[in-house]
């Protein structure tokens, strides 16, 4: 066997493993599905309740299915959700007694359930 029946096989080789090493540093992340990402914009006090605002600014390949906030204090634990799942969203809370409260914005998809930064609002003081 002379050395030009073996130039064909080693040029397939070679190509096979120069597109295999290719691939390797490419970007693939947008196509795997994530837990979304979530600010916590802003949480206003109004009479007896508080605004809440927050901002979902990915869910990579799954769709989002709840937005909303946790908050409560020392002794209440409480969450809201939005009326529906959306990028931007505002939520009140229920009645509140005079006090300092605590709030996280959350969002959760197909892959789990992320959580914001915490802020703080007060109540009637």
């Amino acid at each position: 066997m002379n050395r030009n029946t073996h130039f064909p096989l080693l040029a397939l080789i070679l190509g096979v493993l120069l597109c295999l090493l290719g691939a390797c540093g490419e970007d693939r992340s947008g196509e795997q599905p994530f837990a979304p990402t979530v600010e916590s914009l802003s949480a206003t006090a109004d009479g007896d309740s508080a605004w809440l605002s927050g901002r979902v600014t990915s869910s990579v390949n799954s769709s989002l299915l709840e937005c909303g906030f946790a908050y409560g204090n020392d002794t209440l634990r409480a969450q809201v959700s939005a009326a529906a799942p959306t990028t931007d969203f505002t939520v009140a809370t229920d009645s509140l007694g005079a006090g300092t409260y605590y709030a996280v914005a959350f969002a959760r998809n197909g892959m789990g359930t992320a959580y914001g930064d915490t802020l703080h609002f007060t109540i009637g003081e």
